[in-house]
């Protein structure tokens, strides 16, 4: 193989990984800004740490609640509920 070959072959993957590149650093950035809005962070180990508070307020009154009903369902939690406040729906 000659060495213009080479080249050739370097100069098309250097412009297939710009091009890689700038279709998922978009994406990356959403999904940090997602954790970013929800307190979630992710440790060196890969372990996720989420702040509740943060995340049960952007979640908003009728997503607490259907998270309730699921966390319910599956860990049988049997809490006596609060009081919802008004407007606000349990799923069915």
């Amino acid at each position: 193989m000659s060495e213009a070959m080479w080249m050739d072959r370097a100069q098309s993957a250097e412009a297939k990984l710009a091009t890689l590149k700038q279709a998922y650093e978009p994406a990356i950035e959403r999904v940090k800004q997602f954790k970013a809005n929800f307190g979630i962070r992710e440790r060196d180990n890969g372990e996720l740490v989420i702040d509740y508070q943060k995340f049960v307020e952007r979640l908003g009154a009728q997503g607490a609640l259907e998270l309730r009903d699921v966390i319910d369902e599956k860990y049988q939690v049997m809490k006596k509920p609060a009081k919802k406040p008004v407007g606000i729906k349990r799923r069915a």
